[in-house]
């Protein structure tokens, strides 16, 4: 058995505007508005969990309880590195509170490689939280976190268009 190793192989994109989030395209992925995340986030700073509802339907002639599934909520925090570059601090710059537009993960190929058709990402439609400035800590880079609120639907598996 071969697993997918995660080092270097994961690519996170904050991209402004998405037609299909079932298959966003090449262009829009790669558009002059997006924010590259890999090389800002943390090793540890992409969190994606998710809460799952339970509808409940016990009946009075049953002596067990049933239930299925009920609402999904996507839980997603970003933590990144701040820049001394202004022109290379764009997750700081450009995803304030209240930016909406979709986070875009890439598993299971290295990071470096630029999207193509055919490849399958996650897509999460999102908005921005405040950025929060983390604790200074010895021998460390500044860094700080971002709340993303799932404020639009999200699709796992959405395969990109060309």
């Amino acid at each position: 058995m071969s697993q997918i190793l995660t080092d270097g192989n994961t690519r996170v994109t904050f991209v402004p505007s998405i037609a299909s989030i079932t298959a966003p395209t090449v262009a829009e992925l790669t558009a002059g508005g997006i924010v590259a995340l890999e090389n800002t986030l943390t090793d540890d700073g992409l969190s994606i969990e998710f809460d799952e509802g339970v509808v409940t339907g016990p009946t009075l002639a049953s002596v067990q309880d049933f239930e299925g599934p009920g609402r999904i909520k996507a839980n997603i925090e970003l933590t990144g590195y701040r820049d001394s570059s202004p022109a290379s601090d764009r997750m700081w710059t450009v995803m304030v509170r209240g930016t909406a537009g979709y986070l875009v993960v890439r598993t299971a190929l290295a990071a470096t490689t630029g999207y193509a058709a055919a490849q399958k990402v996650d897509v999460y439609g999102v908005t921005c939280g405040e950025r929060r400035k983390l604790p200074v800590e010895r021998e460390s880079y500044e860094k700080f976190a971002i709340k993303m609120f799932a404020s639009s639907t999200y699709n796992i598996d959405s395969t990109v268009a060309a």
